[in-house]
């Protein structure tokens, strides 16, 4: 029987320190989560809460951003079809063909920005930017760097002689035109939007680069590079948007012309397209 006892009593000293080593490994734990993005205790949720706000004003801007330069990069492809459409009336047989050609690859690219734009409208609205997006509109815009010269000088020419005929263009060409300026003016909003945007969480963001210098556990997953990231776009959306907008303004208020529009009026508000029907592509 004393035997039997001091076999308990080693057993139930044996369950305490278990007890104890657990309840300490529980509290490590808890202590860690705090740390944290998300992770629970009322000063880190608001640490973690902070960096979702940063990040989601990041993904934000740089949605805006990209809807802008693609909604001028559809314009000029639509304008340049046009011109090509028209050159073809007067052109030789091989020019003919070769302009057959391009018309069909501007065709394919108009197709595809469509669809592209109206997803960059759903997402600039939901504050969200996915990489599969970003590829897509990095490709698209990388196209169109490669061509631009040649592409600028057409598009350019096909306004200058539209703006000198408007007068004589049917009611279908300047609504077509107008519907552009529309489409312009709203891009214009959105890259402006993006730019007050960027200055504004750009401060925020520094500060949360800062304390993860200081403290590498303070972000958890794919954070640190989304924030490194979002820094560099913030930098370009502040230095090149307002060059690119008053661009877009500019065009916008030469088709407006065209189209007899006044885009100064209050009527014309900015509209975000989110359906492919929006687009005026369909000439």
């Amino acid at each position: 029987m004393p035997h039997f006892s001091q076999r308990i009593l080693q057993c139930l000293a044996i369950a305490a320190l278990l007890y104890i080593a657990v309840t300490d490994a529980q509290a490590q734990l808890g202590g860690l989560k705090k740390k944290l993005p998300g992770g629970g205790g009322s000063s880190s949720s608001s640490g973690g809460g902070e960096l979702e706000s940063v990040l989601s004003q990041i993904d934000s801007a740089r949605a805006k951003f990209a809807y802008a330069r693609l909604t001028l990069s559809l314009t000029d492809d639509v304008i340049r079809r046009q011109a090509l459409r028209n050159s073809a009336k007067k052109s030789t047989q091989g020019q003919i063909e070769k302009d057959k050609k391009e018309i069909e690859a501007l065709d394919r690219s108009i197709a595809e920005k469509r669809k592209l734009l109206v997803e960059l409208g759903r997402q600039s609205g939901d504050s969200k930017y996915d990489d599969k997006t970003d590829q897509q509109v990095t490709a698209q815009l990388k196209a169109d760097e490669q061509q631009r010269a040649e592409k600028n000088a057409l598009v350019e020419q096909e306004i200058k002689d539209k703006e000198s005929r408007e007068k004589d263009l049917s009611s279908k060409d300047k609504d077509n035109y107008g519907k552009l300026a529309r489409l312009l003016f709203t891009a214009a909003k959105q890259e402006q939007a993006a730019v007050e945007t960027a200055k504004d969480v750009q401060p925020r963001a520094q500060s949360a680069a800062s304390n993860l210098r200081s403290d590498p556990t303070a972000m958890a997953g794919s954070q640190p590079k989304k924030l490194n990231e979002g820094m560099k776009n913030l930098n370009e959306i502040i230095t090149e948007g307002p060059k690119h907008a008053s661009k877009l303004a500019d065009v916008a208020k030469h088709l407006a012309k065209i189209g007899g529009l006044d885009l100064t009026d209050s009527k014309f508000q900015a509209k975000v397209v989110t359906d492919e029907n929006e687009i005026p592509t369909d000439w």
